[in-house]
């Protein structure tokens, strides 16, 4: 059971339906490790219907059910589709809700190195300033310094990583709030895989940030 959620105002808004995409993507690959988040949003959505049956009923055109049934039967139909095959992650498998945003296994992915120890994705989901990107950390290695402009939160996928905060295993979310200075740095024992969800890009901080916010790649 993971140790670390994401908040009940993310639970809420994923359960309404009114979360954005990215992050909507990083609290569903959460709920595939966590059964109490799950019962969370099952009991969340439930409350919701129930306060839909309660809204008074709006007529509509006598025409209307007949132009929905028209439309159902004039859609051409959707070829069969073979059920996704499970992408294997280096100790794991990959929450089925991030296999499918992949469109494939890891083994497609292209990685762009940051600093040596630390690669992100070539693959990205972005709606507007808002990002996921895959963060892969070898063993010992650390992020190098920065600080956040807006919200981010990682989900961890396979090894473990710590902070100043805490220590974070698969399943688990960290967040951080705009302006929060962190130090993340992989277990000694494995390779971390983590899902990364920005609202705003990271700014690197330091010398060696002033040549990474310019594009340089070591």
């Amino acid at each position: 059971m993971p140790a670390h959620h994401p908040g009940p105002e993310l639970l809420f808004d994923y359960a309404a339906g009114s979360l954005r995409e990215v992050q909507a993507l990083l609290v569903a690959s959460h709920l595939a490790y966590c059964a109490d988040c799950r019962r969370q949003v099952a009991e969340l959505e439930a409350c919701g219907g129930v306060l839909l049956e309660e809204v008074a009923a709006e007529p509509v055109s006598d025409s209307l059910l007949d132009a929905v049934l028209a439309t159902i039967a004039n859609a051409p139909a959707a070829p069969p589709q073979p059920p996704p095959e499970p992408a294997k992650a280096p100790n794991g498998v990959l929450p089925g809700p991030l296999h499918r945003a992949l469109g494939g296994s890891l083994d497609g992915v292209d990685w762009v190195r940051i600093v040596p120890g630390i690669h992100l994705s070539g693959w990205s989901l972005g709606v507007g300033t808002a990002s996921a990107c895959l963060l892969r950390m070898a063993a010992g290695a650390s992020v190098p310094a920065h600080r956040h402009t807006d919200h981010e939160m990682l989900l961890v996928l396979t090894g473990a990583f710590s902070d100043e905060f805490g220590r974070y295993r698969v399943g688990d979310v960290a967040s951080y709030d705009p302006e929060t200075p962190h130090h993340a740095v992989a277990d000694r024992d494995g390779e971390c895989l983590c899902l990364l969800v920005q609202d705003n890009p990271l700014v690197f901080t330091g010398a060696l940030g002033w040549l990474l916010n310019r594009g340089f790649r070591f």
